[in-house]
Formats: C-alpha cells, sequence, structure tokens
C-alpha cells in the first residue's frame, strides 16, 4: 500500500511539471499577443512556475498525508485537470476586463477536487497570472479572493446534505458586493445602470460555470454510485428475492436491521446508500464475496461488508452501525422466540448490548464517537415499538 502511494505520487509529480509547462507555455503566449517587454515575461514566467510547483507541493503532501476531501485522495490526477482547465481560464482573463473574470468557479472547482486549502492556494496562484499580464490592481486581487474564500466555504460540505441553493445565491451576492466594491464606487461618478452592465455579466457567467462545476462534481463524486446502489438495494433484486426463498428468516432480519442502520445513518451523518447495501446483503456469508464482484457491488459497500466479515473491531463508523444493528436485531429475535408471548423488557436488552460492546472495547479502534454511539444506544431504546414486528 505504501509502495503505491509512493508511486503515485511520483506520478503526481510528473503532472505537476507537465502542468507548470503548460502554464508557462501559456504565459509566454498571452505575453507575446500582449506585447509584453522581455523583463516583465521574465517575472511572470519565474511567479508562475514558483507558485504551480508550491501547489503542486501542497497537493502531494495533502495526498501522502489523506487530507484530501471526498473521495479525491483516491483520484488526486483530477486536481491537475481542473488546474489546466483554470489555467485556460487564466489566459482569457488577461483580454478581458478587470471586473469580469469569473474566478469564483475556479475557486469552488479547484476546491472541491482537493481540500479547502489546496483549493484557495492554487486558485490564488491562476489569479496571479491574469493579474501581472493585465496589470490590473490590488483591489481586483481582493475582489476575487475574497469572493473566492467565501464560496470555497459555502460549498465545502457537499458530502453531507447535496443542496446548493442557498451556497450558489450567496456566493454571487458576496461577488456582486465585491464587484461593486471595486469597480463600481472607484469609478468616483453617479452610479447608473452601465456601470454595472460588467459586474452583472461577470455574475451571469459565474452561476452559469458554477452550476456546470457542481453537476460534474455531483455526477463525479457524490452520486457516482448512486444507481448502482439504487439496483442493489432494491428489495426486488433477483439475488435478494433467492436469498427470501432460501431463507425466510434471516432474509427478514436483514431488512430489520436495514431498518435500523438507515434511521441510525441519517441520525449520525454516515453514508446510508452504504449502510442499507451493507445490511440486506451481510447474511450472505461465504457467497458473498463472489456476489460483490458478480454484482459490482461500489468501493464503500464492498469495503464495509469485507471488514464486518473479517469479524475484526471495525475502524469504519458504518461496520459499527452494521454490527450493532444485527446484534440488536438479532438478540431481541433471539428473546421473542425464547419468551413467546410474554412481555420483554426491550430496553433492559438493548442496555446490556451496549455495555458488553462498551466493555469489550470493540469500538476502539473506530472512528465513531462517543456521542455517536451514545445515539444510536437512544435510538435502539426508544424503538420499542417497532421491536414487536419481530414476533
Amino acid at each position: 500500500m505504501e509502495k503505491g502511494r509512493k508511486k503515485i505520487s511520483i506520478l503526481l509529480l510528473l503532472a505537476e511539471f507537465g502542468v507548470i509547462a503548460f502554464g508557462c507555455a501559456g504565459v509566454l503566449l498571452t505575453g507575446w499577443v500582449l506585447q509584453i517587454s522581455a523583463y516583465e515575461l521574465l517575472a511572470d514566467l519565474v511567479m508562475t512556475a514558483a507558485g504551480l510547483a508550491i501547489t503542486g507541493f501542497q497537493l502531494r503532501q495533502a495526498y501522502i498525508r489523506e487530507e484530501l476531501d471526498y473521495n479525491n485522495g483516491k483520484h488526486p490526477f483530477r486536481f491537475w485537470l481542473c488546474m489546466c482547465v483554470g489555467l485556460g481560464i487564466a489566459f482569457i482573463c488577461s483580454f478581458l476586463p478587470f471586473g469580469a473574470w469569473p474566478f469564483l468557479t475556479v475557486f469552488v472547482m479547484t476546491s472541491l477536487f482537493s481540500n479547502m486549502g489546496t483549493g484557495i492556494l492554487s486558485s490564488s496562484v491562476l489569479l496571479l497570472i491574469p493579474l501581472m499580464m493585465s496589470g490590473a490592481g490590488f483591489p481586483y486581487f481582493v475582489l476575487y479572493f475574497v469572493s473566492g474564500c467565501f464560496a470555497v466555504t459555502l460549498f465545502r460540505h457537499l458530502e453531507d446534505d447535496f443542496k446548493i441553493g442557498i451556497p450558489l445565491f450567496l456566493s454571487v451576492l458576496c461577488l456582486l458586493l465585491c464587484e461593486t466594491a471595486a469597480v463600481v464606487l472607484p469609478a468616483n461618478a453617479k452610479p447608473d445602470v452601465e456601470m454595472f452592465l460588467i459586474p452583472a455579466a461577470n455574475i451571469i457567467i459565474s452561476s452559469i460555470l458554477l452550476l456546470g462545476c457542481l453537476k460534474l462534481f455531483s455526477s463525479a463524486v457524490i452520486y457516482r454510485y448512486r444507481v448502482n446502489y439504487l439496483e442493489i438495494n432494491d428489495t426486488e433484486n433477483p439475488v435478494l428475492v433467492r436469498f427470501k426463498e432460501r431463507s425466510r428468516d434471516e432474509y427478514f432480519l436483514c431488512i430489520h436491521t436495514a431498518h435500523f442502520c438507515e434511521l441510525i445513518g441519517q441520525k449520525i451523518g454516515a453514508d446510508t446508500d452504504i449502510l442499507k447495501c451493507a445490511a440486506y446483503y451481510h447474511r450472505l456469508g461465504a457467497e458473498l464475496p463472489a456476489l460483490m464482484n458478480e454484482q459490482k457491488f461500489p468501493p464503500g459497500g464492498r469495503e464495509i461488508l469485507t471488514e464486518y466479515l473479517s469479524r475484526k473491531p471495525p475502524k469504519h463508523k458504518e461496520t459499527a452501525i452494521l454490527s450493532c444493528a444485527d446484534l440488536v436485531v438479532s438478540s431481541v429475535t433471539k428473546l421473542l422466540r425464547q419468551e413467546g408471548n410474554k412481555p420483554v423488557d426491550y430496553e433492559a436488552l438493548v442496555d446490556s448490548v451496549f455495555r458488553k460492546l462498551a466493555e469489550d472495547g470493540w469500538f476502539w479502534q473506530c472512528d465513531i464517537s462517543m456521542r455517536e454511539f451514545e445515539i444510536m444506544h437512544r435510538i435502539f431504546r426508544e424503538e420499542k415499538l417497532y421491536y414487536d414486528f419481530l414476533r
């Protein structure tokens, strides 16, 4: 695993050199078209190369330390593709009016496909290119830096709930305020409609580009495996239908386990698609590895099921939830069969299960917090009416 990461780091270094070469070539071409003096062009080249090299170093450090957001650690080269797009935008901006640069999208794009720090650093480096090439003043750097950083902050946690309406509105509003402060007010003239034409055009273009970027991000990252999970988690899936016909009791145990997994996942922010997948199939035992390959299980569900089948203390939150749900449902079902129609103290049973888990230190290596553990405990204690369905 370590050798694989080192190999990827070397490939990232090569990608970095390629982007630096592309950036320098773009600076030379842009400088030639704009007829920039040789000394100024040399300075622009040095600054561009240095900025891109620092960005590459930051990305490799984040990759090695596993600090990249979302699943970017598994796809680090997407960032360099974004940088190529960002360089293209930066070169085009060198020919546009200062207030018409769509850098809001660049800040959000580079951050989504890396992490917050790397995105802000890389976007700032890209922003310097049109600033140097066009001679725009420092207020324009502040304009795009402030509005870009604000947008990055708003769009930072899209994996929790992919709602972009309010963040998009606030980002555009911040851009409008910054454009007014940097473009309109310094004009030393009475504001009129014409003065807002360029800022308005930038807002429209930035909004369209940002929506396209978010659409691409949702397809590539957030909902990449949504269709797969819809098919796998469908109770009419042929595998689950055969499982039900073969072992009705085991099948319904999985259904009840999935109910609790989904409920808990929604409460503590775990991935409910992965949880339902793991809950539906975790009782298939030895046939599960071959089934996961046959049905093309997404990496998340495959990882949790593999960890669960290992019978080792879990490391992932989803595995901990699955283990607890399976243990509680199995314990309740077993007790109900023993007691028949006699009343059962569900709360005492749940308390004993969680007390044993705590005493055994089963979750000490897991990334689940004590607060989340207590929320799980409380949910199982409060679901007394649901347990009657297990009779």
